[in-house]
């Protein structure tokens, strides 16, 4: 996730807090309808423009502390040939005395060849140095983010030939460039290379004097503050759950779901007119879903949805995370729904928040009325065929759907367990 949206998002979960430590069982649609939902992907391009403003100041301020930075003075005893030395001072002079290695004869006299020295050092890696460095990197990667997420929005030509117009996409894309070439001219500078030597600085920054009263260094310590909003990637993740459990609540009312009451080690259980469904709080900051159909005899299907709030690597981190047997698992981020069982990946960019947790529960819950006959033979998902079935569960080889009938009455009901398929809404 970008710090523009992180910083949104920290701002909504402190405004509306955890939906499910509620009393949800009286009045669910009034106490669910009363939470303001907000779109995080709709917070405005200018917030972003502005967001860069800021990076573009605190560069500057960088690239001032380069030519005047705080340095430390201290004082080494070293051992240098006579000649070197422009002045000795007493205490030197008295461990040269002492020291009869140094000492040489020549002729009748005893002189030195080399003497002790004691000479000032300017040292530049001091801690608020190494926290400029620290920042240099911490912007550098945050840039790196914006480039890749603006570039996945860029319009490229489609096949039906749409209008090739950037607007303000193109103009961001630009000013991301130009950041992205300053930060890399610091990281070529003495300066940068010197500060980020040997081990990084780790954990939360120390208010030190310079960083609170040097008006350049303090600059660039409160820019830190506020960006520094989510340390802990878990806290990204907690919230992002959060977010999505307001509009997963939201759209359980729509669908004419409300509270029942929850069974054995349930946390909470709601139910409609076709569906039971049992939601978790799981580990690792997910949500996990157990769905019991009315009518239909196979056991209920178990699911957990993840969230994503990183760039990279999303199907490496759901492996990780996903250790459980569930009929299916996904990871969410405020983007992208990720398949991750079954080493599968998809996700639309022009969807929604909302869309996106309405076609994950979507792929769920459907139920329709079928010919049992054709879809026992042929996927009603991907038209595969060699379908297999176990204990009632029909399963697609092709496309990893799954699907349960209910062949009570005279017209075949079909609940699909899990679709692997976006058209579903």
């Amino acid at each position: 996730m970008r710090f523009i949206e992180t910083k949104k998002l920290n701002d909504y979960i402190a405004s509306v807090g955890d939906p499910l430590a509620k009393d949800l069982s009286d009045d669910f649609s009034g106490q669910i309808g009363a939470i303001e939902t907000v779109s995080i992907q709709d917070f405005s391009i200018d917030h972003d423009k502005s967001f860069l403003r800021e990076v573009s100041s605190v560069l500057n301020v960088i690239v001032s502390i380069l030519y005047h930075p705080h340095i430390s003075n201290k004082r080494e005893e070293v051992i240098i040939r006579i000649e070197q030395a422009r002045q000795v001072d007493r205490e030197a002079f008295a461990s040269t005395i002492k020291d009869t290695k140094l000492w040489k004869q020549h002729d009748l006299k005893m002189i030195p060849e080399e003497i002790y020295y004691h000479q000032n050092i300017d040292e530049l890696r001091i801690y608020e140095n190494r926290f400029i460095g620290f920042l240099v990197n911490m912007i550098d990667r945050e840039l790196a983010k914006f480039s890749a997420f603006y570039l996945s929005r860029l319009p490229t030509l489609t096949a039906l030939g749409t209008e090739l117009d950037s607007r303000q996409i193109g103009d961001v894309i630009m000013e991301i460039d130009r950041l992205r070439r300053k930060t890399q001219f610091i990281k070529n500078t003495h300066f940068y290379k010197e500060v980020t030597k040997g081990k990084p600085i780790e954990g939360k920054i120390k208010p030190t004097n310079i960083l609170l009263k040097d008006r350049l260094y303090r600059f660039c310590f409160k820019f830190y503050r506020s960006f520094a909003r989510y340390e802990d990637m878990a806290s990204a993740k907690r919230d992002l759950r959060l977010y999505y459990t307001v509009l997963l609540l939201k759209e359980l009312d729509r669908r004419g779901f409300a509270p029942v009451a929850a069974r054995g080690e349930e946390q909470f259980a709601f139910a409609n007119a076709d569906f039971r469904l049992a939601l978790a709080q799981g580990e690792g900051e997910t949500l996990e879903l157990a769905v019991e159909c009315f009518g239909m005899k196979t056991p209920a299907a178990r699911h957990i949805l993840g969230f994503h709030v990183e760039t990279e690597r999303p199907i490496q981190e759901a492996k990780q995370t996903f250790g459980k047997d569930f009929e299916s698992a996904e990871l969410l981020s405020l983007w992208e729904l990720y398949y991750a069982d079954a080493g599968m990946l998809s996700g639309d960019r022009a969807d929604t928040e909302e869309e996106l947790i309405r076609r994950w529960l979507a792929s769920k819950i459907s139920k329709t009325p079928t010919d049992r006959s054709i879809y026992k033979k042929y996927c009603p998902i991907c038209k595969s065929r060699g379908i297999d079935e176990a204990d009632g569960i029909y399963t697609c080889p092709a496309c990893s759907s799954r699907y349960v009938f209910d062949e009570s009455g005279e017209e075949a009901t079909v609940w699909f367990r899990k679709i692997r398929k976006w058209g579903i809404s």
